[in-house]
């Protein structure tokens, strides 16, 4: 999905408004955070924002899993 965008310059800053239907993406995905890649080559710039759903942390117990062993 290719959005434009027009940066709001103020002072000696840049920043790039999130349109509305990509807020309303990450808020169904939940994704607290996100990352950016500054892609250059030859052909231009591209900014690339990369966000994940959260996922469980490694130290968290794992869910108990019931084993069913059949009588012989």
């Amino acid at each position: 999905m290719t959005q434009s965008v027009k940066p709001l310059v103020i002072k000696q800053s840049a920043y790039l408004r999130v349109p509305q239907d990509v807020a309303e993406l990450l808020d169904i995905m939940g994704a607290p955070t996100g990352a950016v890649e500054l892609r250059i080559d030859e052909k231009g710039c591209a900014l690339v924002y990369t966000f994940a759903k959260p996922t469980r942390m490694i130290t968290e117990e794992p869910e108990p899993v019931e084993v069913l062993v059949a009588a012989q």
